[in-house]
């Protein structure tokens, strides 16, 4: 009896570990069973995307890691406690976008920013705030950042936020563009030549407002009583004719050019 409890014992320890190791352990086997390294329609292994995570406190590092690589396309390469952590795993590896959590103070949140962005500044930085003022989201931005959430942000919009941040395209989550666009044209304006708004068609200028006022694809389309598909389509021709990639830098434009007044009533 006392042989076959030890070997219980052996067994419970071998399979259990901790429970983040026992965790991260399943993913992994779980990963494996869905092809997630195997051939991914006849063109070689499927690529990870790899995230660097920088926060002071441990268990909001581990918090991200979950999030993060509760997607088997995304795995976590480093964990770093401060610029100088983050630094040093970046001589290391080349991550695809490095995660900023939201426990640092605004000082060394931008501190670190212009220290990552000066040395990699053709990795994108994502940064989740506690405060995502129009201030602090310019300055973030302005020392490099590529993307700005909320804390509260969903686990799938922050994984969306981190895809769309490879693509090279600039990210302000939705619910914090119409403070930040106000506050952008409520500054001075450069004496540059203004474009104009009159080649793009009547509905292109109403998809164009909406977006600014920071309206999602599907609210627009029932604002102008159109599919969401037809709002989507609207929005490839504009960035074409705006000469933008995303609906941030569309919407940046639009309040730069002076297209839209965004008052309290609009």
């Amino acid at each position: 009896k006392r042989v076959l409890a030890r070997r219980r014992d052996r067994t419970h320890c071998s399979s259990g570990l901790t429970q983040w190791e026992g965790h991260l352990q399943d993913r992994g086997c779980r990963a494996e069973r869905s092809g997630d390294v195997a051939s991914s329609g006849g063109r070689g292994p499927l690529h990870r995307l790899g995230i660097l995570i920088v926060s002071p406190h441990r268990i909001e590092r581990e918090g991200l890691r979950l999030v993060v690589e509760d997607d088997d396309a995304l795995v976590v390469l480093g964990l770093a406690a401060d610029a100088v952590e983050a630094l040093s795993l970046l001589e290391e590896s080349t991550p695809d976008v490095v995660v900023i959590g939201w426990s640092l103070r605004e000082a060394d949140c931008v501190d670190v920013v212009e220290r990552l962005h000066a040395v990699r500044p053709s990795v994108p930085l994502l940064v989740i705030s506690t405060d995502p003022g129009p201030k602090r989201i310019q300055k973030t931005l302005a020392a490099g950042a590529r993307a700005f959430l909320p804390v509260d942000v969903e686990p799938d919009d922050l994984i969306h936020a981190v895809r769309t941040a490879t693509k090279g395209e600039t990210v302000l989550h939705p619910t914090l563009v119409p403070a930040f666009l106000a506050h952008l044209s409520s500054g001075p304006r450069e004496d540059a030549p203004r474009r104009s708004l009159d080649t793009r068609t009547r509905r292109e200028q109403g998809v164009v407002r909406l977006l600014a006022r920071g309206l999602g694809d599907r609210d627009i389309a029932q604002h102008l009583f159109v599919s969401v598909r037809t709002v989507q389509t609207h929005l490839s021709q504009i960035y074409a004719k705006l000469g933008v990639h995303t609906r941030t830098e569309a919407a940046l434009l639009a309040v730069r050019e002076g297209w839209v007044s965004l008052t309290p009533d609009d």
